[in-house]
Formats: structure tokens, sequence, C-alpha cells
């Protein structure tokens, strides 16, 4: 421990605003203490914490790619944390959040900086309220959003409104369902989601994806674009072709193609699928550029033969040119959370 260590965490407030508001969700207790101001507005709400089912580290055994997007699925976006806000209206005043943190409280009794900010707030006259007072520190999490372009405080009172607005969001929902694909045919299939409702699933097509030829068509598209190609050299142009090329050999060596999947269901979901090859396979560190080779498919009519919105999904499993049958698996899927807004 050294003093350049406190010097650096003690901060001085230009303002310091106390809000004090409990917010009760979904069972769910959330805490807005208040805000302050240094050099940029800040404003901070405690809310509940555990640790995401997805970030405990799998049992040993092969790390397969199943095990992996299992895993990743723990940094998606949580619907329950007010992290990622868009706007706060306190009394007539907008606060735009221009960035946001958060983290658990389980060590901040090592930080300085959060300590401070605690007595601080409770100087200024903040009261803990009788519900938070006992609970232990593990379970509770700081998130800090930081409001753009805000010179003064708002002005408020406790019968004043505060209006929070939700950015719109995607939750995943892992499902693991077999689903055998046939190229060229159509098929259906249903699952019970997380609500307990039964959704129906269409797949309308299953095609083979040249990607080559596309890839091909698209680089001779963009590279005769003199928007584009007044930037380069003759010798830097060719550079980033052989680069493209090089990239997409390694997932989908030339001769082979990825499946696509045209697929209609009776709720406004996304679905995931992968091939059963993929999900067993160990993830391999490729050299270049990977991101290159993230393929989306979107299909050329809005609905499908079922009248419902006609969506596409690319398995990005490389196969042969005569593949008729794929085993694979819709391992979850997406539930879109439109924008919504909170009175408070």
């Amino acid at each position: 421990m050294k003093f350049s260590y406190l010097e650096a965490a003690h901060r001085v407030w230009d303002d310091i605003l106390v809000i004090g508001k409990t917010i009760e969700r979904d069972n769910k207790k959330y805490h807005i203490i208040g805000m302050t101001l240094c050099g940029e507005a800040e404003l901070y709400i405690i809310e509940p914490y555990t640790e995401p089912e997805d970030c405990i580290p799998t049992k040993r055994g092969i790390r397969n790619q199943r095990k992996t997007l299992k895993e990743n699925r723990g940094s998606s976006r949580r619907e329950d944390t007010y992290l990622h806000c868009s706007e706060f209206y306190i009394g007539n005043q907008r606060l735009q959040a221009q960035s946001g943190s958060g983290g658990s409280l389980r060590y901040s009794t090592e930080n300085y900086e959060e300590i401070q900010l605690f007595f601080d707030m409770l100087r200024a006259g903040w009261i803990v309220p009788e519900w938070l007072k006992n609970e232990e520190w593990d379970n509770l999490q700081l998130v800090t959003l930081v409001f753009a372009d805000v010179k003064k405080l708002p002005e408020y009172s406790p019968e004043m409104p505060i209006i929070i607005k939700h950015r719109p969001n995607s939750i995943q929902h892992i499902l693991e369902k077999t689903v055998t694909l046939t190229v060229g045919k159509s098929r259906s299939f249903s699952f019970v989601d997380s609500y307990g409702d039964k959704v129906q699933c269409f797949i309308n097509n299953v095609t083979l994806i040249d990607v080559w030829k596309d890839t091909e068509e698209q680089l001779k598209q963009r590279l005769s674009d003199t928007k584009y190609t007044t930037q380069f050299s003759e010798e830097q142009l060719q550079e980033i072709k052989e680069h493209c090329y090089k990239a997409l050999q390694q997932s989908c060596s030339k001769g082979t193609y990825y499946i696509g999947i045209e697929y209609e269901c009776s709720k406004d979901i996304s679905l995931q699928f992968y091939s059963k090859e993929f999900l067993k396979s160990v993830p391999v560190t490729h050299k270049g550029s990977s991101s290159f080779l993230m393929m989306s498919l979107k299909p050329d009519k809005e609905l499908g033969t079922h009248n419902l919105p006609l969506k596409g999904c690319v398995i990005q499993t490389a196969v042969s040119p005569d593949t008729v049958t794929i085993p694979a698996e819709l391992f979850s899927y997406f539930e879109k959370i439109p924008e919504w807004e909170e009175k408070v």
C-alpha cells in the first residue's frame, strides 16, 4: 500500500446530489444512490448481483465449441441491469447516458474510491434503506452511468418522478435441440420457450452457399469502386485481395460450401443453428482475419410461405457440394426486448 494510491483514489466533487430512491421490479430491489459532478456527471445504482452461470468454469474435459459458446454467453447483456439504460429524466432534465460500468461489491472493501463515494453520499444526506443495511456486499453490484454534456446536476426532490429509458436488447436462450436438415427440403418442428409457450418453426429451404463465388463478386465490386481504390496503390489492393482469400481458405477451402437456412417462427425470435460437427470440434486459432468470415443470410422476401417474417441463418461449417443431409442443432434462440420506459 502506498500513499500515491490514496491520492489517486481521492476525488473532490464539484457537486453531489442524493436521490436515495429504491426501485422494486420482478421481485428484486435496486437503489439509486445519487449523482456526482467532477468534470462529468455520474449516477450510481446498487443492484442485486449473482455470479452468471455461464461464467462458472466448466468441468474438466475437452473444451469443445459447445462449452465455449455456453461460457461466452455470460458476456451477453442482462435484461435486469440498469447498465444499458439510454436516458434518464429527472424532473424536467433529460440526461443521456454516454457510457457505463458495473461490478460486484465483493472486493470494494479494498476499493477506496468506492468507499469514499459511499461516505460522501452519507455526509450529503443519503440514508441507507432498511432493506439494504444488512445485505452482504457479495450479493450486490454498483453500476455507474456517465452522462454527456452535463454542466450542472439536476434539481431534485423526493416527489419528483424519474423516468428511465431502457435500450432494445436481445436475450439468448440455450436450447440444444437436434434438427436434421436436408438440402432443398422444407420441414417443421416446435419447441417450448422460456415462458412455457409452444413455438412453431418452419424451415422453408436449406441451401448450399458458394462462399468463394460470393466473396469474389464482393471483392470485384469493391475493388472497382473508385472511392475505395483511390485510397490504395495497386500493390496494396492485391495484398488486400490475397489476405481475404487466405482468411477464407482457413475456414472454407475452395470447392466447399456453407449452409444457408431460411425459416419462419410463430414468435418474433431469431434462431441460431450449428452443425453437430462444429459443436463437437475443438476451437482452432487461425492466422489472419477470422472476423472477415462472419456471415449472415438475408432472404429476398419479407414473408415466408406461412405468412410469417422470413429470416435467415448461416451454418459456417464447410461441406462438400454433394452434401444432402446435415446433422445440426438449434443451439439457441434470441428473444428481442424492445426499448421500454420505466417510471419510478
